[in-house]
């Protein structure tokens, strides 16, 4: 088995910046890691060979230097990356994003050769992730789209498919974020025989990403993915809303999630639940990250592709085929735990 998982990385903000720590801190610990070894593979097997961004105040810079609450041990410069969207009006004044071409971003990840890309750039940017995509694709490497952009779709899957890589997505689920928990709770409520009838889980956050997000078509996209994503553990319709709907500068990079149900028990009694859930959303993200690059990495080497549906059911809120969190949950680690 080969001895290590090499990434590079689109986007560098929270989520990046919290995974880059979490491979340092990891070295000397397991605390807090979901699964230590997973697939015969330990977190210190996890290499980053490279970093994309368009911010001109990180490009160009050491990621030492940018992360500068944790000392990290890297000497990684971040490259100028992909840009096929509208960016964001500060960088102006800035002197305007930092970026590359498509041929010289494809040239630079044959040249460090990762396993795996996986975008993290913000919420909106589609074109952009549909172009490292395909960079990721033209230059040998699997694709790992964290972002709401519908990339994963059958013919992208096939095409990664046919050069023995994988894709995966839609949309990373936080290892216990707003919709893992809201989906967990409906899936014990209906397991004890009770009666779901409406429903809704509001999201207030402050990160960047939450900024973006308040662009109406984005808000809708995000909220028909989460409402989607819910409506799985429940077997008949009922009333449900799920999204984002406040940005909260002072909230940092938390995220509170507001959750509200009626339901009906024995003689129709009801039974509401009214509660709010706080947490953290780019040390959310990073087990799951790395649960799902493990696993990859062992399927890739068996070429064992198809497994590409168990992790991304696992790992996503919108995935070509979608499974009940349990089941999914059951499925991938009866598939890769040790």
């Amino acid at each position: 088995m080969p001895d290590q998982i090499k990434i590079a990385i689109a986007g560098f903000g929270s989520v990046a910046s919290t995974l880059i720590k979490g491979l340092q801190f990891y070295k000397n610990s397991t605390e807090g890691l979901w699964h230590p070894k997973l697939a015969g593979f330990g977190i210190t097997d996890v290499v980053v060979t490279g970093i994309y961004d368009i911010d001109p105040s990180k490009v160009g810079k050491k990621i030492s230097s940018i992360v500068s609450d944790y000392k990290v041990d890297s000497d990684l410069i971040i490259q100028p990356g992909i840009s096929e969207d509208v960016v964001p009006h500060n960088f102006a004044q800035m002197g305007g994003a930092k970026t590359a071409s498509y041929e010289d971003v494809v040239s630079s990840l044959k040249k460090t050769n990762p396993d795996f890309l996986i975008n993290l750039i913000s919420s909106g940017m589609d074109k952009s992730g549909e172009k490292y995509a395909k960079a990721a694709l033209d230059a040998g490497c699997s694709f790992f789209n964290a972002t709401s952009s519908k990339i994963v779709t059958e013919q992208m899957r096939s095409a990664f498919t046919s050069k023995g890589l994988m894709i995966l997505g839609d949309d990373l689920m936080s290892q216990f974020g707003g919709t893992a928990f809201h989906r967990g709770m409906m899936e014990f409520i209906t397991h004890r025989g009770i009666k779901i009838e409406k429903a809704y889980q509001l999201d207030v956050g402050g990160n960047k990403d939450t900024q973006n997000t308040m662009a109406e078509e984005l808000r809708e996209k995000k909220r028909k993915i989460k409402t989607d994503s819910i409506s799985v553990e429940v077997p008949y319709p009922f009333r449900s809303t799920a999204g984002t709907t406040e940005y909260a500068e002072q909230l940092g990079n938390s995220r509170v999630s507001y959750y509200w149900m009626e339901a009906k028990g024995f003689l129709g009694s009801t039974i509401e639940m009214d509660l709010s859930l706080k947490t953290n959303d780019s040390t959310n993200g990073c087990n799951v990250i790395l649960d799902s690059i493990r696993a990859a990495k062992i399927s890739i080497s068996k070429k064992y592709l198809s497994k590409s549906e168990i992790i991304s059911a696992y790992a996503f809120k919108n995935p070509l085929k979608k499974a009940k969190i349990r089941e999914s949950i059951k499925a991938f680690e009866d598939a890769f735990s040790n």
